[in-house]
């Protein structure tokens, strides 16, 4: 009886490990995600104050162009 017990609760360790260690993976991956987002959120941000969208009807196609590679060039995206 005593060593049915030992079993057990050595089982019962051993998933709970295994459970924290894949929880902890999970939190990792979303952590992952989360910044990636992030980062393009940021960059959509700045790209869309760059471009300068609410005068887009006002400039000629070739002065959009040249604003659009300009804001590229800046923020370093190719």
């Amino acid at each position: 009886m005593k060593d049915r017990k030992t079993v057990f609760i050595y089982i019962f360790v051993i998933f709970s490990l295994l459970g924290i260690i894949k929880i902890n993976e999970m939190v990792e991956t979303i952590r992952e995600v989360n910044y990636k987002n992030k980062n393009i959120n940021d960059y959509v941000i700045k790209l869309k104050e760059c471009f300068d969208l609410e005068n887009k009807n006002k400039r000629r196609i070739h002065e959009s162009l040249n604003l659009i590679e300009y804001c590229v060039k800046k923020y370093g995206m190719d």
